[in-house]
Order: structure tokens, then sequence, then C-alpha cells
């Protein structure tokens, strides 16, 4: 079992020369785990917002399901884009959730009434990103998504869907409101691939009806608005590709008309903008391709600017920009990647990663309304943090925020109540682990950069693989040591990103052997490979280069082999055979594909086998983009034969080690979870209680204690009794 996204394009039809010379660049696909985006040589993937929520495929919940009483078991926490109290209603906060990276479940709202100590959902923002949140007068909000403004009159009870009359491309990535004017509210709307051309938009009359006032310029995203509190007829409106380039341009009177302020900054993409006292600042970059632009600030409305980050700056990628209501030298950044940097005399000296936001993806910064000691920062992944002291220290406040993306999930073979969970956004990521049995999580120290997959070894040992990028930390294997620290073991291929790792093999019969597979990149070649390592993990051996293109991305040494078959999944493109298997007689050393009965549409297979049935292996696929089946090999992978089931998309497969007969399946659809007892000829539902489990990501099985079941998705993770029942003590301390 393993991650079931790939963050690869399939194939790289498209080609790196032709993704970056592509301007609005916006994913739309449903099937993210197709579609994902090829990176940079250092590993970084562009930042693609999707253009409206993927659809999640239903399906008909098989009768006479067995038992299953799924519980949440978190962590909390999610991809908030944006978060914001009222400057009226005590308590009231809202968070707008925008999946990054292959979340198929798209975003939504949550709300919180006692100043973000817990939080619900708001179900009429179901399935929408929402990307910005703005408090007018009175009771009214109005929120930016994928579909276009939304607003509410009653403090978000209700919601409003508002049509800009611009067509069907609605993505809106902000809003911002006259503060002079309640009726007037403005809107930054994304080019859909330069297909839509009016990215700016205004209404005078509280989102009922709508102007297009896009400055004559070519098609290009908004991605922040400004409006002057001192001069409300004075509007920024900034823009940036999804790739590259990027322009500010100001209007003086309302957006009759637009002067063009881009001289001067760097030519990428702007992504916040905010006025301090007669001072705009404007703040941008992204991590992808190093295209970094920092802070500039201007005293004459954009006709000259000045640089205002330094040196010191760990990563000048602006995502949001505060400014202290009651003094205009205060001035807080959020950075894509390094938390918030702040500086207390107008920009002359900055302290960077303020509060223990070092390695926060931080996406959203303001103040409370009239405060400024109170801050509000959402982040990807982590969700929402709140300092009460300007910034000195960040506490995180997600409790009922349930959209963690999980790629991964492990349980310890030495102790029961240790679990561990790894998570990835666009360019950053981590480790969360738990040695309560999921009660409390706690992030690890290894560095923040994107991990498929967590395993642990046979004796107990943590092992994680980074994908990147490799100018936060090497990609590879990485070890947590008995101090809790992190140790990076390599494969390392050179200085930038050449290794795409996505699994993990370790062997029972001797500590110091362990397998990883996935394919090289950039300088190293596109081949899928397999490496080799029997001194656990200090020199490594590449044995075995496939296909270009092609991805190995699971690992099974077969029980009852004494470590001498291995099986290896792979997933790609390539014309002959897209997706398959590998597998090796010899420990490893040398391998040979193993497609001996498997169909030629074989994508995203993964693998189990169960020690109570030796020699037996499993694959799951999809056999075709709205199907999924199941393969059984009896002799190590030599063949293969379907068990005779198809249903939805299968995304991960897991045997159980005590009952040779049983299998577990996580797929596409409502029913996400489905249990065989025959072998997996039959399967039944297994799903009660997963409502809230989003696109399934992995699953994991119990491998001491009590015989459990767990599922990482798009929404958190999840446990169950594999014979029904929940084992309370797991939840002793209350996490669900």
């Amino acid at each position: 079992m393993t991650i079931r996204r790939l963050p690869f394009l399939s194939g790289l039809g498209c080609s790196l020369v032709a993704l970056a010379a592509a301007p609005g660049l916006v994913r739309s696909t449903p099937i993210d785990a197709t579609r994902a985006e090829a990176g940079d040589w250092s590993g970084r993937r562009p930042v693609l917002r999707p253009a409206a929520p993927a659809e999640v495929r239903a399906a008909a919940v098989p009768q006479g399901g067995t038992a299953a009483d799924w519980r949440m078991l978190g962590p909390y926490g999610g991809d908030v884009a944006d978060v914001a109290a009222s400057p009226t209603t005590p308590g009231l906060v809202l968070a707008g959730i925008a999946p990054t990276n292959g979340a198929a479940t798209g975003g939504t709202l949550y709300r919180s009434t006692d100043g973000t100590a817990t939080w619900s959902r708001v179900p009429a923002l179901a399935g929408r990103n929402v990307y910005d949140v703005e408090f007018g007068s009175g009771s009214n909000i109005y929120l930016a998504t994928d579909a276009g403004v939304w607003s509410s009159a009653d403090g978000g009870a209700t919601w409003v869907q508002r049509n800009l009359g611009i067509g069907p491309n609605q993505q809106v990535f902000d809003v911002a409101l006259d503060p002079g004017n309640a009726s007037v509210v403005w809107a930054g709307v994304a080019d859909a691939q330069g297909n839509q051309g009016a990215n700016v938009v205004r209404s005078s009359d509280g989102g009922a009806t709508w102007t297009d006032v896009t400055p004559p310029h070519a098609p290009m995203s908004c991605n922040a608005i400004a409006v002057d509190p001192a001069h409300p007829d004075t509007v920024v409106a900034t823009f940036g590709g999804a790739i590259g380039g990027g322009e500010v341009w100001v209007s003086q009177d309302g957006g009759a008309s637009w002067t063009n302020r881009s001289a001067g900054l760097p030519n990428r993409t702007i992504r916040a903008a905010t006025f301090a006292g007669s001072r705009l600042l404007v703040g941008g970059g992204q991590l992808f391709g190093s295209s970094y632009v920092g802070l500039y600030g201007s005293d004459d409305l954009g006709a000259t600017w000045t640089r205002m980050d330094d040196a010191g700056w760990p990563l000048p990628v602006v995502t949001s920009i505060a400014v202290d209501p009651a003094d205009a030298q205060t001035i807080l950044v959020a950075t894509d990647g390094a938390g918030v940097n702040r500086s207390t005399d107008g920009g002359a000296t900055w302290q960077t990663g303020i509060g223990g936001t070092q390695q926060v993806s931080a996406q959203s910064l303001r103040f409370a309304p009239g405060s400024s000691s109170e801050l509000l920062l959402g982040a990807s992944s982590l969700g929402v943090y709140r300092s009460l002291d300007a910034g000195s220290g960040f506490a995180a406040a997600s409790v009922g925020i349930s959209e963690f993306n999980l790629f991964a999930i492990d349980t310890s073979p030495t102790d029961a109540n240790q679990l561990a969970v790894a998570f990835q956004s666009d360019n950053a990521g981590g480790i969360l682990t738990s040695s309560d049995g999921g009660a409390t999580w706690t992030p690890a120290s290894a560095p923040p950069t994107r991990y498929s997959t967590v395993r642990y070894a046979p004796d107990g040992t943590l092992y994680a693989l980074s994908t990147g990028p490799s100018t936060i930390a090497p990609e590879g294997l990485y070890r947590r040591e008995v101090d809790g620290s992190w140790t990076s073991l390599g494969p390392d291929q050179g200085p930038n990103f050449e290794s795409e790792l996505y699994a993990i093999s370790f062997s029972a019969d001797d500590p110091d052997l362990i397998l990883l597979g996935g394919g090289d990149f950039g300088g190293a070649g596109w081949a899928m490979t397999v490496w080799r390592s029997d001194d656990a993990g200090q020199s490594w051996d590449k044995r075995y280069a496939g296909a270009d293109f092609n991805k190995v991305m699971d690992l099974q040494i077969v029980p009852g082999s004494a470590g001498a078959r291995i099986v290896g999944s792979y997933d790609g493109s390539d014309a002959a055979q897209a997706g398959g298997a590998v597998h090796s007689t010899d420990g490893g050393l040398t391998w040979d594909l193993a497609l001996n009965g498997l169909p030629s549409f074989a994508r995203m297979p993964r693998l189990c086998a169960s020690a109570a049935n030796p020699g037996e292996v499993y694959l799951s696929m999809y056999d075709s983009w709205s199907t999924g089946a199941i393969y059984r090999s009896s002799d190590g992978g030599d063949s293969w034969s379907s068990t005779g089931w198809s249903g939805n998309p299968v995304r991960d497969i897991a045997c159980d080690q005590d009952d040779a007969q049983s299998l577990y399946i996580a797929l596409e659809g409502a029913d996400r979870v489905q249990r065989s007892s025959d072998q997996g000829a039959t399967f039944v539902s297994f799903s009660t209680g997963l409502d809230g489990g989003g696109m399934p990501a992995e699953l994991a099985l119990s491998k001491t204690g009590a015989p459990q079941l767990y599922y990482a998705g798009s929404q958190g993770g999840f446990i169950t009794a594999r014979e029904g029942g929940v084992d309370d003590r797991i939840f002793a301390d209350g996490f669900d």
C-alpha cells in the first residue's frame, strides 16, 4: 500500500517547456491522480488552483454490508486559503478551504462562533473552493469561490450565489469592499487559461449586478484587489499567471480608467496588496522555478517602487500582508513555506518565521478587527493558527476543521499506539505522529517537504519518503532517530531533484535490507526505478531502470519466500502497457516485467499480500478510468488472474494478515471502503461512519494489539475494528 495521488504529469505528454509557456493554466480535471504537475529541477510544482470542485463518483452501496463503525482519528486541519473575524459579532470567524495538490473532494467553508475554539462546516458551501472571506457592514459577508461570489446578509446563516454576468468561467480569487460605501464590491476573477477576459468586476448594489472594469490588458488572473481606505475611488488590482508573469494596475476613478504600475516590479505573479497608511504594499512570487517577488512598497501609488524584503528572508514568496491598524510601521507578511515575517520599523528590519511559524506554508494573515495584538493565520494543510501577542507566538486553532489532505498512514509493529501520517501541499508538507493511538498529534521535526509515504520498519523505526522540493531538503528516504531528529539517507543522484520515490519495503528476514520504488527525474533521466540498500540505507544501488515516464508505486516482499520474491506495481502511460507489475526472484538484485495475465490498461495499481496465505499477492487497479479490478497471483507475480470483481476505481487494497480470505479496498465514490471474505471475488460495504472521509489515499492495518483498520483520505484519518465496533481505548482522550 502506498500513496494514491501521483505528483507528475502522466507520461509527461506536456513538456516542461510547454508547461512553462502556458500562462493562466488552471487545473480542472476531476481525476487528480492523472493530472499532477511536473516540477522544475528543484522538484517544485506550479501552484495550479482548480477551476471547479472535482466530481466525486457516486456509487450504489452494496447490500448485505458487514459491520463497521468508523470513527475520526484526526488530525485536524486543511488547506485554509483565508480566515477572517467579524467586526460586529463577537466570536464569529470564517475559514475558507481551497485544497491544493489534488484533493478531489473540493473545498468548503468553516464557521466558528467561539473565536476559533471549535469549528463546523457550512453545508451551503460544500464542494466549493473558498479563496477569500470579507466581512462587510452589519451582518453582510462576501466570499470569493470557484463559482463566483457568494454573499450572506445574516452573518453566515444563509448564503446566496451571485452571478457575475461574465459567462461560465467565474472563478474568483479575491473580494474587496469599499470601506465608505457598503454597496460597492470588487471581485478579482481567474483568466481560465486565457478564456476569461473579465478579470476585474465591480458591483454598486451589493452584488446584485456587476460591471466589467478590467484594465486594458490580455487576460490574466486577478489575485488581489486593495481599496484605499482614505480615498475609496483609488483601487489597486494585482495579476499573475499560474506559471509566470505579473502586473499591478491602479485606478483613481473607481475602475473607469487604469494606469499600469508594473514598471520596477519583477514580471512575476503578484499575489497580495494592501495600504499601510499612504504607502502601497504589494507582494508575490511562487516557489515553482524560484519565481520570487518578495515585498515592495510605493509612496506614490506605484509610480516608483522600493524593495522591502531583505536577504534574511528564507523564501521571498508573499501570500498575504497585514498592517497593524494602530501603527502603519508594523507590517507582518505571510510567506509560502517559511511562515510569518514581521517588521516594526516600516520594513527597515525584519524578524523571520516569528511565533514558531518557520515551517508553516502561510496563505493568509489578518489582524482581528480593531486589534493590534490578535492575528489569524491560514495555512496549507495545517489549518488555522491564532496569535494573541502580535505574532510572537502562534497556537493551532483548527479543532473541528476536518479537511486534512493525508497522503499516507502507517502503524508501528511494536506499539499499537504509535501512528504516523504524511501530508503535502504543492511545495510543502510534513509528517505528524501520535503516541496515544490518535488522541493527539505532534508535528515531526523532519524537513517541511512533500512526503509521499511513511512506514515503520519491523523494529519500530519510522521512515518517510520526501519528494522535494530539494531546495528545502534533499529528496529521498528519511529515518527518525531515537532523539526525534531525522536523518537523510538518500539515494542522492545530484544537487537537484533527480529521484521521485513513492514506495518503501523492509525485509522481515534481513533488518539491513531496504527497497525503494519510484522513478528518475530531470537530469537523472525519466526511468522507473527500484533502489536497494543492504546496509540500512548507508549506500544504495539502482537495481532496476525501466520504461521512461513510469513510476514504481508499491513494493511487496512476498510472505513465505524468505525475502527472495518481491513484486512491484507501476503506473504510467507507456503505449504498450499502461501500468502493471515487475518482480524479482533474487531479493531485489534483478527485476523483470511481470505482466502475464494483466490487462494492458492497469493504471494506479496497488499491492498487498497476507502472511496467512504465503505466496499469494493481490493487485488492485483502474482497468479503465471509470472502473476498477483486482488481480491475484499465486506464484509471486509470475502470472496473474482476475478475481472476477469489478466496481469503482480502487485507490488502495489491504490484506488481512490473520485471515487469508479477507481483503479491504478503498474506492472512489460514496461507498469508500468495502470488504471481501472470499479472496476478492465479491465485496460488501464496510463504510459505516465514513461519510466525511473524503477521497481515499491509503488503508493500513494494525500490526499489533487489537485488529484495527485505518483510513487516510482528503478529510483526515479514520479508524475501525476489522471485525466491527471500535476499541474504545483508542479514544480514551476523546479525539472524535
